[in-house]
């Protein structure tokens, strides 16, 4: 009896260790595809981080800049008569004032309508 009870055990021992070394086995493979995954990811994401600065390069290239410029400034030497001094400036014009609207009545109704 004693023996027949150690055999029992042992052999629950054994089917929960082939038990457990199977779904280790499993978790490991899940694990191994996520980690392929994350590489693929790191994959990708260096492939965009080289295009992206090979497209900074091209658009910071010195020699497209002063392209660009030059297309799109004109620059003409300054006139004498485009220089004026403050004192030849226009005045700047007087406020126009501002009446009081006409469907008021009294002062008493403009303030009220007024905001402070």
């Amino acid at each position: 009896m004693k023996r027949l009870v150690w055999n029992v055990f042992f052999i629950l021992i054994a089917v929960f260790s082939g038990v457990r070394a199977f779904m280790v086995k499993y978790d490991v493979i899940a694990k191994e595809d996520q980690l392929k995954e994350i590489y693929r990811q790191i994959l990708d994401d260096k492939r965009e981080i080289h295009m992206l600065q090979a497209e900074w390069m091209y658009l910071n290239d010195p020699q497209r800049l002063k392209q660009l410029i030059a297309a799109q400034t004109v620059f003409a030497p300054v006139l004498r008569t485009q220089i004026v001094s403050v004192a030849d400036l226009p005045d700047i014009p007087a406020p126009i004032p501002v009446s009081k609207p006409a469907f008021f009545t009294s002062d008493k109704e403009v303030s009220e309508h007024v905001a402070p």
